[in-house]
């Protein structure tokens, strides 16, 4: 690369760097007396901690050998507590405000783009976490003078803790992005507000693990970094998963909302699924696939309420970077605006799912569970009267995974088809909230029934319950599994002829708009 091309990419960096959104919020930062007060309260208790504890140590006879270790320790709580709690709180509340339809702010007369805005709120929370940490930076050096502590574990966990703080304030963007009600934001706040907490303990619990083992005896050994690099590796996906889905949310209406979303979760669901099962090959351990699978599921499950909650009309902007050619518009129907390719492309990465997993396993026919191996001398070989890892898992993902995801998608085009048919003058997005209605009624119905017979009890949950997903959790009986697995497959025939019209004008309408004569010409 040129000199030329080396400064035009700083330029670049520089721009996105210092953009009018930085400056802007951490001069309301710098203005708000809640950072100011929050600033000071942090210092004032650090101090008071630190003075009590070396009060304390000089009434004792004995030396205390651990008396930094201690003292670190109740440090990095009070820090993370504030880095975890407060900075995502003040980020989420500031841009939940300028999300509101009657304080149109810079999100709406800005002609930044999206990613820009983003990306500055997103500098303006890591620069507020950088000045709390800073200011606790010498409480925490003072530790390594009173001994137990060495300065690598105090510049790791810090460097560990600030990565965390800032994943969490993509998060808290990302919630206050949501196009809901003030209500249902401050009813997820709170559910967030309680998932920080168990965060900040599990934050708090692996940074004394560590300081236990000695961060400093483990830096030279290979296999603590190749678990440093996989945690952050998994921490900055999420992180850029909330940043990429923020973009999309605060994106005009006919943009191409879908388009960077689903590529990035392609992208990584890819490598994750390419770095555990070359991972379980090679290490002979078939059940970390599971690592990759458990996740992965989830974020389908949740793509697929999002996914049929789409406009299913492509503006023009739209359909003018929709391809011409035939096989590329097939490739790009999964990743536009759009419930039907939105379907199509959770269809797909969930059979990319089962494929992966079964080519990882393999039963014969005398009942015998196997993986296949990277080793030709070595064959992974369990029993399928054997217990626990990795056999159980296997068997619980093969019994109630699949009909699950067959039964959820059913659910899906049910609620698809009643809100086009019944409800088309609503909002597309109610078509997610009957999918979740639907799945719980079928759970509970059942349920229901049962209490009113005064035959609900603890064991009723082990009976067969056709067409309660939630019941294939409780089954166990190899019989009652594959009806409920031809069941699903049942309703899902019925819900696809329900929705085989729809989804081929859909087809039919995804293709650019007609191009225009030159002027002077005749159309």
């Amino acid at each position: 690369m040129t000199r030329a091309g080396i400064k035009m990419h700083f330029a670049r960096w520089r721009e996105w760097e210092l953009n009018p959104i930085v400056v802007k919020e951490l001069r309301q930062a710098v203005r708000s007396w809640a950072v100011t007060g929050m600033l000071l309260l942090l210092l004032i208790v650090l101090l008071v901690v630190s003075l009590a504890v070396l009060v304390n140590q000089s009434f004792e006879v004995r030396i205390n050998e651990n008396l930094g270790g201690q003292l670190f320790e109740a440090l990095l709580t009070i820090l993370a507590g504030a880095g975890i709690l407060f900075i995502p709180l003040y980020l989420g509340i500031r841009v939940a405000a300028e999300r509101q339809d009657n304080q149109p702010d810079l999100l709406y007369i800005s002609t930044l783009s999206p990613a820009r805005i983003v990306f500055g709120k997103f500098l303006c929370g890591a620069y507020m976490a950088l000045l709390f940490f800073s200011a606790c930076l010498p409480f925490m050096a003072l530790t390594n003078l009173l001994r137990g502590v060495d300065l690598p574990t105090v510049f790791f966990l810090l460097a560990m803790l600030y990565v965390v703080v800032c994943t969490v304030n993509l998060a808290a963007i990302f919630i206050a992005c949501l196009p809901v009600s003030r209500l249902f934001k401050i009813l997820l706040s709170l559910a967030g507000f309680i998932f920080l907490f168990y965060l900040l303990a599990w934050v708090v619990a692996s940074a004394f693990t560590l300081m236990g083992s000695g961060v400093g005896a483990m830096l030279f050994q290979r296999g603590f970094w190749i678990n440093c690099v996989i945690c952050l590796a998994l921490v900055l996906t999420a992180g850029g998963l909330f940043f990429v889905l923020a973009v999309a949310l605060i994106s005009p209406p006919s943009a191409n909302r879908a388009l960077g979303p689903r590529i990035y979760v392609t992208v990584f669901w890819l490598l994750g699924g390419v770095v555990t099962g070359a991972g379980a090959l090679n290490m002979s351990r078939p059940d970390l696939i599971f690592a990759w699978v458990a996740p992965a599921d989830v974020l389908l499950v949740a793509a697929l309420l999002v996914c049929i909650s789409n406009h299913d009309h492509l503006s023009l902007r739209v359909r003018r970077k929709i391809p011409r050619n035939g096989l590329k518009r097939l490739l790009a129907f999964g990743f536009y605006n759009g419930a039907a390719g939105g379907l199509l492309w959770v269809a797909g990465l969930t059979a990319l799912i089962i494929l992966e997993t079964g080519a990882v396993f393999k039963v014969d026919e005398s009942g015998v569970l196997s993986y296949i191996s990277s080793s030709p001398s070595s064959t992974g070989r369990y029993p399928r009267s054997m217990g626990g890892m990795p056999l159980g898992d296997f068997d619980n993902y093969v019994s109630w995974y699949v009909p699950m995801m067959l039964y959820l998608f059913a659910y899906a085009l049910f609620a698809l088809f009643l809100q086009r048919r019944f409800l088309s003058r609503r909002a597309p997005k109610l078509a997610g909230v009957l999918a979740a209605f639907i799945t719980a009624l079928t759970a509970l119905g059942t349920n229901i029934v049962l209490f009113f017979l005064n035959e609900l009890t603890w064991q009723s949950a082990d009976h067969l319950q056709l067409g309660n997903a939630f019941n294939l959790m409780g089954v166990s009986s190899a019989g009652q599994q594959r009806q409920h697995i031809l069941f699903a497959l049942f309703l899902l025939l019925i819900a696809l002829a329900l929705n085989i019209p729809w989804f081929f004008t859909q087809w039919r309408n995804f293709r650019p708009p007609a191009e225009l004569p030159p002027a002077g010409e005749q159309p």
